[in-house]
């Protein structure tokens, strides 16, 4: 066939079509697409007669006449009666955009990742069956956007029996991680007429704008190492706290019993909701875990829960204990925002709950991070003994505080320029303070490579402090 003629001329065409019985009209319509999008048949090319293209190709009329009109109906090409069709004007895409490939670290110190390779893949696999197999078919439909019935009441068991919470199934909101969760309640809290919310500072800079996305102020209260400073709460005037009471972020520190008293004097004296997050409160190595907030008060805390560090963060599975009050406002916002989160990872999630094959999952996973926390505790106090080391010995990350006057942000980056990944902690406080530190995870440090880890991070925080 002769190349493509001007617009508005009969178009000679040379097609690449692989015609098999049955996908003769797919593959011709396919085809003609592709070749109007990417710019090989331009607008106004007057394509052959049906007759004519059939019988260069070897098809029936049939075939390109059902092809011609289905890309008409699409708006790729111009019919009109007794005339060969014409190609259309079709908006050229944007030039492919090359995404870069993710950052790989020779030690990567993220300190909110867990280790994905820990995932109970073969016991989440057999939960997927064991679900679709007994599953009706009216689990698989659209239902109460609260969230599958079978993963509330599994929850609330759970919940019960290791947080402390006092929660039934129909108060549980099932939502996609913390960050849905939190989201949902601000919406709620704005339709109420709240302005503002406070959070603990420092804190996960993520989160802030989940807040003010929402159209919220947002007001940070100080943590020091007995966790949220109850002491300046008079001074917080705010609709609702976001606190960690369990396992604070990123500072690791634990909330006293007489700040815990504290906080909920003023949340009833100001009518104000508590949003209890419980991330990772599972993984405490040194003691049982501290039990959640909102078993001393139901009705003024709301305890969101997540499987992002408990599992993986893949899984998008998270959980909102709800005030009685709140429940129907939090499934209104639901459905707004997705419809319900994925019936068949609820209904596995449930599986591996009532099975115990979860929390045979949490003992094997703390075993393993409680581990990698010894050897890297040990390891940084050798190689730089005059730091102190902080954080309850529980989650997946550790705070190496440094001196006032130590460039934490320069530090950070200049690990980073060798290939180790770490944050720094002053960029995570609200109000300027002057603690300056390290944020070191061992979700994803394998035992062998931490101590030459903290070797080599040892290295530069040494070679920087001495530049100062």
């Amino acid at each position: 066939m002769r190349p493509a003629a001007q617009p508005g001329r009969v178009q000679e065409l040379l097609l690449e079509v692989e015609l098999h019985r049955g996908q003769m009209r797919r593959a011709l319509r396919e085809e003609l697409r592709v070749a109007i999008q990417d710019g090989r048949l331009v607008a106004g090319t007057r394509l052959p007669a049906s007759r004519r293209l059939a019988a260069d190709i070897g098809v029936s009329r049939g075939v390109v006449t059902d092809a011609y009109e289905q890309l008409a109906a699409e708006g790729y090409l111009e019919v009109n009666a007794r005339s060969a069709p014409i190609v259309a004007a079709v908006v050229a895409p944007a030039p492919a955009r090359r995404e870069p490939p993710p950052r790989t670290w020779r030690f990567d110190f993220d300190a909110v990742s867990p280790d994905a390779s820990l995932f109970p893949r073969r016991a989440w696999v057999r939960a997927v069956e064991r679900v679709l197999r007994a599953a009706p078919d009216g689990a698989l439909d659209y239902a109460d956007h609260r969230g599958r019935p079978e993963l509330r009441a599994a929850l609330s068991a759970y919940l019960a029996r290791v947080r402390g919470v006092r929660i039934d199934a129909g108060r549980i909101v099932v939502t996609q991680g913390f960050t849905q969760a939190l989201d949902l309640l601000c919406s709620v809290l704005l339709a109420r007429g709240a302005t503002a919310v406070a959070m603990e500072t420092p804190s996960h800079a993520g989160l802030w704008k989940t807040v003010t996305r929402s159209g919220l102020e947002l007001t940070g209260c100080p943590v020091d190492a007995n966790g949220l400073r109850t002491d300046e709460l008079a001074d917080v005037h705010a609709a609702a706290i976001v606190v960690a009471p369990a396992h604070q972020f990123p500072t690791g520190a634990v909330l006293a019993p007489d700040r815990r008293a504290a906080l909920l004097d003023w949340a009833a004296a100001r009518g104000s909701l508590i949003i209890e997050d419980d991330y990772d409160a599972e993984f405490r190595y040194d003691r049982p875990a501290v039990g959640a907030v909102q078993g001393l008060a139901p009705r003024s805390v709301a305890h969101v829960g997540t499987a992002s560090k408990t599992l993986v963060p893949a899984m998008r599975l998270g959980w909102i204990s709800a005030p009685p009050d709140l429940v129907d406002e939090l499934r209104e916002q639901k459905s707004s925002a997705d419809s319900g989160s994925p019936a068949v990872d609820q209904l596995a999630f449930a599986d591996l709950l009532s099975s115990g094959e979860y929390e045979r999952h949490i003992v094997r996973a703390r075993r393993a991070y409680r581990r990698r926390r010894d050897m890297l505790v040990r390891a940084l106090r050798w190689e730089l003994p005059g730091l102190d080391v902080g954080g309850a010995a529980a989650g997946m990350q550790l705070l190496l505080r440094l001196p006032d006057q130590a460039d934490d942000v320069g530090i950070a980056h200049a690990a980073r320029a060798r290939g180790i990944g770490v944050s720094a902690l002053s960029p995570l406080h609200l109000v300027p303070r002057s603690q300056r530190g390290l944020l070191l995870g061992y979700g994803r440090l394998p035992e062998p490579s931490i101590v030459r880890a903290a070797a080599a991070l040892s290295k530069v925080v040494l070679e920087r402090m001495e530049r100062r």
